[in-house]
């Protein structure tokens, strides 16, 4: 006997009425975060001593912009478009003292040139063009015949350097750029992560050291980024600056706390935040970040001596050190903020399921019950690709589906998402199970093996459709809470393309941002319905060569246009308008498809296979 199949439509319109309900952030990166140029280099060379700031006491060279697209410095450009951020225009600048400028760099001149004796402040004007010619963005400064004051000895360095980007003068009172600003309010984030601007990878001093309150970072430092070479600051961004973006971005704030850090910064800090931070802001403390190996950079190794002087082990550290800034945050605050204002996360290892259980059942049996002192668990939603190597940039995008699709849904794979859902669970914490990371980690590791391919399939239209498969059909629908992407903005080159976008001017450069939105708002532009295993069954799946279609008898009158197969995108590969059936069951022979994750459209049903 002969059947015909009618069919569902698979890809949907975008939703007019999504719920906006889905808890979405991003980690915070600092390109053109701000208007002072300076604030973004530590590269001074060639200076005998600083000062207490990180001010030059001699003359000295200054990296003060390297902007170059990766590798260009050694001859070749990782991108296949060779895609530059334009830092042309006027930058206004000033330091306190006088010296001999020199400049290096390409199509950059320096002009206007005054020394005030009244204040003894030196200003010019530094203008960049030419961003469409090679090496455009690196830009050198060399400092010569440097006196701090009017009448000192030759030498002696100079203090406050400023230069402040395009239309911004030096009167300007602002600290982060608009355009920054405008990049972070692209999309309606509900949470930004400070992990990258904090230098918390490699921030920690030798144990058993203790990070104190009066060494922090301050705006009156020589820069924001680590200052080791400098004044010995490791620490990133300042407090201050922390607190004066969250308050304009008035989001709640996730911030990574040094594990090195005592009782009486944590507290200086947790009083800071109450007095300074808009009171509608929630805040997410993490103690460190991934503190997985003994091995690992610099936290690694602290947690593993402090682990060592307690008399306990590497894991059950971690999770003391984490009820430890709940308790601290907790006496400032109040213990009825704790889970509520204060949300204090104990971070896990997605390959790793049981870490996680270390971490619990240490709390549960030493301290108390876990939900007391910790707000949620957290796992990292990166994805790679099943087909990175392919020489078409779309079939790396569907590899990624493929490997997104695995984490969904096999329970075997160690990367399974629902196995840290279900976990958290059973301990009843408040925010369930989030996530710190997460995005394509495709390209990765300073590989360049079929890297054009691998970075052009981040600019696909159907790299929208991969963010929102991660986290909504990956993540939401599975009934995980708060999600951080990794990062707002970055470079696309072969140790990764992290960013939403490459160029923090133009949030929309790609499809990425426009992916954040919607899964913002909880919607997508592709749509799945997996058929009731009561009205169709389809076997093998995993399938290989044949794959079995089996369905009851009252479905006949709706057999009547046939089998569709589509693709990750929608892209009809496969129709069969007449199929023979025996006792209600449909034989397909699939081996012409490549191995990949496909969509089947049957009997008023929508059905995902995966081809080995």
């Amino acid at each position: 006997m002969k059947y015909s199949l009618s069919l569902l439509l698979l890809f949907l319109l975008k939703f007019s009425n999504a719920q906006i309900n889905f808890q979405f952030g991003v980690n915070l990166d600092g390109n053109g975060a701000f208007v002072n140029m300076v604030n973004h280099t530590n590269r001074y060379n060639n200076a005998i001593a600083f000062d207490s700031l990180g001010w030059p006491m001699s003359d000295f060279d200054l990296v003060l912009l390297d902007g170059r697209p990766v590798a260009e410095w050694s001859g070749t450009i990782d991108d296949p478009e060779k895609y530059r951020i334009d830092y042309s225009g006027t930058y206004k600048c000033s330091f306190e003292g006088s010296a001999n400028l020199i400049l290096g760099g390409i199509s950059a001149i320096i002009d206007h040139v005054e020394y005030d004796t009244i204040e003894n402040k030196t200003y010019f004007d530094l203008i960049i063009s030419g961003n469409k010619m090679a090496n455009h963005g690196l830009v050198t400064l060399n400092f010569s015949s440097t006196r701090r004051t009017l009448n000192g000895a030759l030498g002696t360095g100079i203090t406050n350097l400023k230069v402040n980007r395009p239309g911004y003068d030096l009167n300007s009172t602002k600290i982060f750029t608009d355009e920054y600003i405008n990049l972070c309010k692209a999309a309606d984030f509900a949470c930004f992560r400070f992990y990258n601007v904090q230098n918390i990878w490699e921030g920690e001093p030798v144990f058993p050291t203790k990070r104190k309150w009066e060494g922090r970072k301050t705006p009156s430092d020589a820069s924001q980024m680590s200052m080791v070479n400098t004044n010995g600051k490791k620490d990133g961004w300042c407090w201050e600056y922390i607190i004066e973006l969250a308050n304009r971005l008035n989001k709640d704030i996730w911030i990574n706390i040094h594990m090195s850090c005592d009782s009486e910064y944590v507290h200086n800090l947790a009083s800071k935040l109450k007095s300074e931070l808009n009171a509608s802001i929630k805040i997410y403390v993490e103690n460190s970040n991934e503190v997985w190996s003994p091995t690992q950079a610099t936290h690694g190794p602290y947690n593993k001596a402090e682990a060592d002087s307690y008399g306990i082990t590497f894991d059950q550290n971690y999770a003391r050190r984490s009820v430890e800034l709940s308790n601290w945050f907790a006496a400032v605050f109040g213990k009825n903020e704790i889970n509520k204002r204060i949300r204090v996360i104990l971070a896990g290892q997605h390959s790793y399921n049981a870490r996680t259980d270390l971490h619990l059942n240490y709390i549960n049996d030493k301290i108390g019950p876990p939900k007391e002192y910790i707000y949620a668990t957290s796992m990292a939603l990166y994805f790679t690709s099943t087909r990175e190597s392919s020489a078409n940039p779309v079939v790396i995008n569907e590899g990624m589906l493929e490997d997104i699709e695995d984490q969904i849904s096999n329970l075997q794979s160690s990367l399974n998402r629902q196995k840290h859902i279900n976990k958290v669970k059973t301990w009843d914490l408040a925010g369930g199970c989030t996530s710190y990371e997460g995005g394509p980690h495709v390209p990765s590791g300073g590989g360049t093996t079929n890297l054009d391919n691998q970075i052009l399939a981040h600019r696909t239209t159907n790299m929208q459709k991969v963010l929102e498969k991660n986290y909504l059909e990956g993540w939401k629908n599975l009934g995980g809470g708060l999600a951080m992407y990794f990062t707002l903005n970055s470079g696309y080159n072969r140790y990764g393309c992290w960013g939403l976008t490459d160029d923090y001017n133009l949030p929309d450069r790609n499809h990425k941002m426009q992916a954040a939105r919607n899964i913002i708002a909880g919607k997508s532009s592709v749509s799945v319905k997996n058929v009731p295993v009561s009205e169709l069954r389809f076997y093998p799946n995993p399938v290989g060569n044949v794959l079995n279609i089996y369905f009851k008898t009252e479905q006949e009158k709706n057999l009547e246009n046939g089998i569709q197969i589509f693709d990750g995108f929608g892209k009809l590969v496969y129709t069969v308008q007449k199929v023979e059936s025996v006792n209600r069951e449909i034989n397909l022979d699939l081996s012409f498809l490549d191995p990949g994750l496909y969509l089947l459209k049957a009997g008023g049903a929508i059905q995902r296979i995966v081809k080995k």
